[in-house]
């Protein structure tokens, strides 16, 4: 009896950690789109602070992705912090590019909707998404 309560509890907490990297991409899908915005309107430091927040929901997301997702959550994470670090500079057009990039790989990131056709994924190339465009250094 004890070892079924330690398994569902084991696949209860599994599957709440699904559930939460789940909810973490969609916030920072939010915030990194908040960061865009704002950066386009030259708003520096609003941009840093959305910037801010889709960053810590990513590295929370992160801890749990796996494979292509977790590639894009990584790459992400890089256009994030450059973002960050011009927009601190009060560089809201340098910083801004890197915040929609950042958006595109978190969309990438996010679980496929079982509601979204199949024609639709294989008419998007992704090789338009890489190499990291945001940062030159990171290229190299």
């Amino acid at each position: 009896m004890k070892l079924l309560k330690t398994m569902t509890i084991g696949l209860l907490l599994g599957a709440s950690q699904l559930v939460l990297a789940e909810d973490h991409t969609a916030v920072a899908l939010e915030q990194a789109h908040a960061a865009a915005e704002h950066g386009k309107m030259g708003h520096a430091s609003i941009l840093v602070e959305h910037a801010e927040a889709a960053l810590e929901h990513t590295l929370k997301a992160l801890e749990t992705a796996e494979g292509e997702e977790k590639m894009h959550l990584e790459a992400a994470v890089k256009v994030l912090e450059y973002s960050i670090e011009h927009g601190k500079l009060d560089h809201a057009d340098m910083a801004t590019p890197s915040a929609e990039e950042a958006v595109e790989h978190i969309k990438a990131a996010q679980p496929k909707s079982e509601s979204a056709p199949a024609a639709e994924d294989a008419a998007k190339p992704s090789a338009g998404k890489w190499p990291i465009r945001g940062h030159k250094e990171l290229n190299k």
